[in-house]
């Protein structure tokens, strides 16, 4: 019996939630086409919540991270990439408000495919929405490629381009 308890003790250890901190994961040059900005540009982060949401789970094993942290490291790489890819011209500042609202991977065997919704409330008050997905062989990497991706289809997309070089 002792060791039915032991042995029940260590076959749970592996299960329960771990924290996932997201990172930059980098994007290679060439990936956001050089673009025209008039004025400064400032990304930040729009999302208050704090809380902890899901970001992986599969079996007994979950992963969670906050909305306001994932959303942090995509404004940093947003404004990052923008200052590499930024053709500055004098104009008026430009702000871009995101706020992630979703971050999820799934497994499907042999690999990870992950979903990010986000806003970006541009300063002129339009806001784009969009849902990007990404696949990877490996969770953080996918977790993080997505938060990456979505950086890159941000600064592509042409409202945003558009709002950026007015």
């Amino acid at each position: 019996m002792r060791y039915l308890l032991i042995l029940a003790i260590v076959a749970l250890s592996g299960c329960g939630t771990m924290q996932f901190a997201p990172t930059e994961y980098p994007l290679r040059d060439g990936l956001i086409a050089p673009m025209p900005v008039s004025g400064q540009a400032q990304v930040t982060n729009g999302q208050p919540q704090t809380a902890p949401v899901i970001v992986y789970s599969y079996g007994g094993s979950k992963l969670s991270s906050d909305l306001r942290s994932i959303t942090e490291v995509m404004a940093q790489q947003t404004n990052k990439e923008l200052s590499k890819a930024a053709q500055p011209v004098p104009g008026a500042p430009k702000t871009i408000e995101l706020k992630v609202n979703s971050l999820l991977s799934k497994y499907a065997g042999f690999h990870w495919n992950s979903n990010l919704n986000f806003d970006a409330k541009l300063g002129n008050g339009e806001v784009v929405s969009m849902t990007v997905p990404h696949t990877s062989g490996i969770l953080q990497q996918d977790l993080n490629g997505c938060i990456a991706e979505s950086v890159m289809k941000l600064l592509n997309d042409q409202r945003v381009r558009t709002y950026l070089s007015q």
